[in-house]
């Protein structure tokens, strides 16, 4: 009796595991995401695993088990049964590592985007970036590293954001800054750029990867892009960076300095009628090269006035537009409700000042 439960158990795990086989193999793993328009509405190029050819052990994501599919329709979710109909398989997007759209989407706005991504089997801590030209060729890219494309690029705008060269954009962030909260909120662009003639193809070795602007975003347009400085300073007056890596001049000499353990305090107060922001900002630095002539403290204090010029370039790009970037909203809805509710929002940003203090000691 035991050696038959034995012999059914491995032939009910045989065929479970069979069954998974197929069920894998029914599916289109989806890695990354690229949104352009077209005459008909959408094109979408889909990066997925092209799988192993026995169907079974774990996904190969290396650059020579991708492929790129593209598909069109109406709307987002018609190139979706689009693929799936090319295909015959299941479009899965559960494993979608980075979702890049081209600059002409900002021709239909971001509601039908958003309201496409949102949804159960997309992980909404995915980072959408925008990107110079056309989504289909940034993805599509050739980067001779050995890994899929999408592996790569993701990890250059996950960098940026590490570094506070860039604000976070996750799906989840975008959808609740715009149509939940009005906020506006900056996207990281994603840049190709070949730095040299080197023929017809463009590889790793010739090729600029990263992320040096930001396209500023809100419910109902777009604004001019931010320069990397003043993302950077964004992420200052938010108060969300922890950590950030800046060049000082001292003297016409130049050093290096890694900024981490950032811990920034905001209050907001009604200042001669209108709101104004105290932000303090502090942290341990590290100089990471200088030429030895200059002293601990002369780039220190360097250090701590770059803060405040990034904190006054963000401000000067952003404070214009009238719109909400550092969720000033949210704090005076909190500490000056009467205010908020008498000026309006727009009213509040557009006289809002900023008081930035930065103190920075050797880590």
């Amino acid at each position: 009796m035991r050696k038959l439960l034995l012999i059914l158990a491995a032939l009910a795990a045989a065929l479970m595991s069979g069954c998974e086989a197929s069920r894998v193999q029914r599916r289109l793993i989806v890695h990354a995401i690229g949104i352009d328009r077209s005459e008909k509405g959408y094109e979408v190029s889909y990066q997925v695993f092209s799988g192993s050819s026995e169907g079974e052990g774990p996904v190969d994501a290396s650059e020579t088990n991708v492929v790129t599919l593209l598909a069109q329709g109406r709307t987002l979710y018609e190139t979706e049964e689009s693929l799936r109909l090319q295909t015959g398989k299941d479009v899965f997007l559960g494993d979608v590592e980075l979702i890049v759209i081209s600059e002409d989407i900002k021709d239909s706005g971001l509601r039908e985007f958003l309201q496409y991504f949102r949804r159960a089997d997309v992980y909404l801590g995915v980072n959408v970036v925008y990107c110079r030209g056309r989504a289909s060729e940034t993805i599509g890219r050739k980067l001779d590293q050995g890994s899929a494309p999408a592996i790569l690029l993701r990890e250059a705008v996950e960098k940026a954001i590490e570094n506070g060269r860039a604000c976070s954009s996750r799906i989840i962030e975008i959808s609740n800054a715009l149509f939940e909260q009005g906020e506006a909120i900056a996207i990281p662009i994603l840049t190709l750029e070949k730095d040299s003639d080197t023929g017809d193809e463009m590889s790793i070795s010739d090729l600029t990867v990263g992320v040096f602007g930001s396209l500023p975003v809100w419910e109902d347009g777009f604004g001019e892009e931010l320069s990397e400085n003043a993302a950077m300073g964004l992420r200052l007056l938010r108060g969300d960076a922890e950590e950030m890596a800046v060049s000082v001049s001292v003297g016409g000499k130049i050093a290096s300095v890694h900024i981490r353990d950032l811990k920034i305090r905001r209050k907001v107060e009604i200042s001669g009628g209108a709101p104004l922001m105290n932000i303090e900002i502090a942290g341990s630095y590290e100089i990471m090269s200088a030429p030895p002539e200059l002293k601990s403290a002369e780039i220190s204090d360097a250090a701590e006035k770059q803060l405040l010029a990034l904190c006054a370039d963000a401000y000067r790009e952003t404070a214009a537009t009238g719109r909400d970037f550092v969720m000033l909203g949210r704090m005076l809805y909190r500490s000056e409700p009467e205010y908020i509710q008498k000026a309006g929002i727009f009213g509040a940003i557009r006289g809002a000042g900023y008081s930035v203090f930065a103190r920075l000691q050797k880590y």
